[in-house]
């Protein structure tokens, strides 16, 4: 994975560069960085081959907005709903019809295509273990369709939470630039102050301990989603005292436990620090906890590691005027936390950080 990563994460900048001095709406971009990366390993170079990016960008994108409409995350708060009249719905129903063509076409397309012992991506991989089509789909065993909705997860569920993460980590330097700055010395401190195209291993990530801690920290103040996946008691239990039924629905409240003043010092302020003091790292729970913990933690922290390695090593990051963008989160209920719209000025490094 990481050299794919890594050459997409290097063009992602050569694209920046283009734009370097003036304000970019760097959510977009991210949004576009990492559905490359999820595109590349899920269908390989394909993907580029017959020029499928801007097709399945699209579609996660459709996707995604009517996902996150109030008429839509309303539904999942007062279910009953569902059976009045919702534009938003069918909205969202043609969108996932459209997505599921793409993936379904990709899909057989692979299949046609295939070869056995080699594989272009993950939908290679998985399609050389599928069951033949006589299998009953309680088999257990891997059918076309989990390869279909394996994609679907990867493509819905790698984008955008990345993505976002990515653009908050932008949010929280340009409101402090000292951090930027010392994230900056360490990297030139590891690679040289010229060395543009060096990259430290992900496997040698603890030579940069500012950086995995600032990641860290905003994995903590603005975890991927707030609240994680539903849970399920399979036994009656407890939680800090109170009786749980088995049976009982529990939603972790990630962010909640992000913010527990009990357990974190100073718990809302953006603060880096505090995560290179061994053991601090076991007390966030961004990515989710038990046995459902997202599947995609390796990928996600791979790739915040690497682009914001790149990018602070490339540019120097700054408001494209005197305002900053908001610390608060968008005002309305979504499954992530948006950050409000906001732009960025890249300034290429060695140049003068007041120079236009």
């Amino acid at each position: 994975m990481e050299p794919v990563v890594e050459q997409l994460t290097q063009d992602f900048c050569e694209r920046m560069r283009a734009q370097a001095g003036t304000p970019v709406a760097i959510e977009e971009e991210f949004s576009l960085l990492t559905c490359s990366i999820i595109c590349y390993l899920t269908f390989g170079d394909k993907i580029k081959e017959d020029n499928l990016m801007p097709a399945c960008y699209k579609c996660i994108q459709e996707v995604l907005k009517t996902w996150s409409h109030w008429s839509i995350q309303i539904v999942d708060v007062i279910p009953f709903l569902r059976f009045f009249p919702n534009p938003g719905l069918r909205r969202l129903k043609k969108a996932i019809e459209k997505r599921d063509h793409f993936v379904e076409k990709q899909l057989r397309q692979h299949k046609e295509s295939l070869v056995a012992g080699r594989w272009r991506g993950m939908m290679d991989y998985m399609l050389q273990g599928v069951a033949q089509p006589s299998v009953e789909e309680d088999s257990g065993q891997l059918l076309e369709g989990h390869v279909h909705m394996a994609a679907v997860d990867l493509l819905i569920g790698g984008t955008e939470t990345t993505a976002v993460t990515l653009s908050w980590a932008v949010v929280f330097l340009l409101h402090h630039p000292e951090i930027q700055q010392r994230l900056q010395e360490e990297l030139d401190h590891e690679l040289g102050p010229s060395a543009s195209s060096s990259q430290v291993p992900y496997k040698d990530r603890a030579r940069l301990p500012l950086l995995n801690a600032t990641i860290a920290e905003v994995l903590r103040l603005r975890p991927v989603v707030p609240l994680a996946l539903p849970h399920r008691t399979t036994r009656p239990s407890s939680i800090s005292g109170y009786d749980i039924p088995e049976g009982t629905v529990i939603i972790p409240n990630l962010q909640g436990a992000h913010l527990d003043e009990t357990v974190w010092e100073r718990p809302h302020e953006f603060w880096p620090d505090r995560f290179l003091e061994p053991g601090k790292n076991s007390r966030a729970l961004a990515f989710g906890c038990g046995a459902r913990v997202c599947l995609g933690e390796p990928l996600a922290r791979l790739e915040l590691f690497v682009v914001l390695a790149r990018l602070l090593q490339a540019f120097t990051l700054l408001p494209p005027g005197d305002a900053l963008p908001s610390l608060q989160p968008l005002p309305y209920c979504s499954v992530i936390l948006k950050m409000q719209p906001f732009q960025v000025r890249l300034q290429p490094r060695g140049m003068g950080a007041h120079s236009q």
